[in-house]
């Protein structure tokens, strides 16, 4: 028969496994940030806690700066390896409290929670001026642009996210490597 230790010890796999399968299913594979879906998830709850305390919150969405380029020029593999290191200079920029993840191809969200339009667009700035000044592996510097947006009474999270999209596309029209806000 089983003895109790080998049950424990079995629940004990088990219980790792099961945590081990929910990081993966929220974790982007290169980065290691959050993936996509945990991302949705953080909006939800950000935004549920805005509609319920009126609990300020913002967004940062930021793209990296002709990254085609880095893929055409130097193909895929320092593509991604340059993507990892925007990664960690990200985390290393935002926040404990900021949920930082990957949300497609090169374009990273930031959700600050807590967080007012000021605050945030400080957190994109001092971004902006941490990619300006690095200096990556290969292929030397590489900009970034930024869309800021922030909670406002009567947003679903689709007009924030809209909002936040076509700022972005406005630094990029605007010349790239700069942050722009609606």
């Amino acid at each position: 028969h089983m003895d109790i230790t080998h049950i424990k010890e079995t629940e004990e796999q088990l219980k790792e496994a099961t945590n081990k399968a929910e990081t993966l299913a929220i974790t982007d594979t290169l980065t290691g940030l959050n993936n996509r879906l945990k991302l949705d998830d953080e909006l939800d709850k950000e935004f549920q806690r805005a509609l319920r305390y009126g609990n300020p919150f913002s967004v940062v969405l930021l793209d990296l700066d002709k990254f085609k380029d880095v893929n055409d020029i130097f193909g895929h593999p320092v593509g991604d390896q340059t993507l990892k290191e925007a990664a960690s200079i990200i985390q290393d920029h935002c926040r404990r409290t900021d949920i930082v993840g990957r949300w497609g191809g090169e374009e990273f969200l930031v959700i600050c929670p807590e967080t007012n339009l000021a605050g945030a667009l400080q957190l994109a700035e001092n971004l902006r001026k941490a990619f300006e000044t690095h200096i990556f592996p290969v292929i030397g510097e590489k900009t970034s642009s930024f869309g800021v947006a922030s909670y406002r009474e009567g947003d679903a999270i689709q007009t924030i996210m809209e909002r936040v999209d076509k700022a972005l596309y406005d630094a990029k029209e605007k010349g790239r490597n700069r942050v722009e806000v609606i």
